[in-house]
């Protein structure tokens, strides 16, 4: 019998920005055990959230987000 595999939890750093089929996901602030994100697909100005390391990390794997590098985040800055 063959075993999957399961996906390792992404790990969260300060600043980093998840892209998801429809939206996008950024990281304010990553504590012991809580995590401050933000969750926006279109909108301007999008409030902070707050949740456990644990339960953003499984929206994450669940919704098949990935990371968007930083290099692309400064070229789309300057445009």
């Amino acid at each position: 019998m063959k075993l999957n595999k399961r996906s390792r939890a992404p790990q969260l750093e300060k600043g980093q920005l998840w892209k998801m089929e429809d939206k996008h996901l950024e990281i304010m602030e990553v504590g012991k055990t809580l995590t401050h994100y933000r969750l926006f697909s279109t909108q301007k100005r999008v409030p902070i959230s707050l949740g456990g390391i644990a339960t953003v990390q499984d929206y994450l794997r669940n919704n098949r987000a990935e990371l968007i590098p930083k290099a692309s985040l400064v070229i789309a800055k300057a445009k």
